[in-house]
């Protein structure tokens, strides 16, 4: 009997393992928008704003070391001037402005809303991977001159994301909802 069982367990785990197979992503790492969250801070001026995409990418290469510092991922170009690819998560903010949304420019060339998230999956595995990011930041409102245009407390915003693997492809771009500033959603 206990024979038979044991049989019958290793006949169920081949069918399972052969019903299973890895997934067929592109190498071009896909996103989806999932949700924004804006939280007015205790600090005037300021909130904190967290947006939650979710990630496919068919060769697993998402995500920046601590090590990945040297092109193309250095912080400047060969010429000077900054390398888009020191980061691996993009993000521009955009206004409403009479009914539109207008790009938000920062008066500083050198501050942006971009940042790196880690790698996601182990140095040599080349395997598809699938979850979800959450990037999180405070946005200061209080420099509203920083920003052109102006944004300050009760102004409309929205934002478009876009990520890069270590091969420097680039996903398709997506829009978070519209957010109020200074209002809880």
């Amino acid at each position: 009997m206990e024979r038979k069982l044991a049989l019958l367990a290793v006949g169920c785990a081949v069918m399972c393992s052969s019903c299973f197979r890895e997934p067929n992503y592109s190498i071009v790492p896909e996103i989806a928008y999932q949700n924004i969250v804006i939280t007015p801070s205790r600090f005037p001026q300021t909130d904190s704003i967290a947006i939650f995409i979710s990630y496919r990418d068919g060769d697993g290469d998402l995500g920046l070391s601590d090590q990945d510092i040297n092109p193309p991922f250095s912080v400047t170009n060969p010429d000077g001037t900054p390398n888009r690819f020191y980061y691996n998560y993009f993000v521009n903010i955009f206004k409403k402005e009479h009914g539109r949304f207008v790009p938000v420019v920062f008066a500083d060339p050198n501050v942006t809303l971009n940042a790196r998230f880690p790698r996601l999956n182990n140095l040599n595995s080349k395997t598809a991977i699938e979850g979800s990011l959450r990037y999180g930041f405070n946005f200061f409102y209080i420099f509203a001159d920083a920003y052109r245009p102006r944004v300050t407390r009760g102004d409309t915003i929205r934002f478009e994301v876009q990520i890069a693997d270590r091969r420097l492809h680039l996903s398709n771009v997506v829009r978070t909802d519209e957010v109020i500033l200074g209002r809880t959603r």
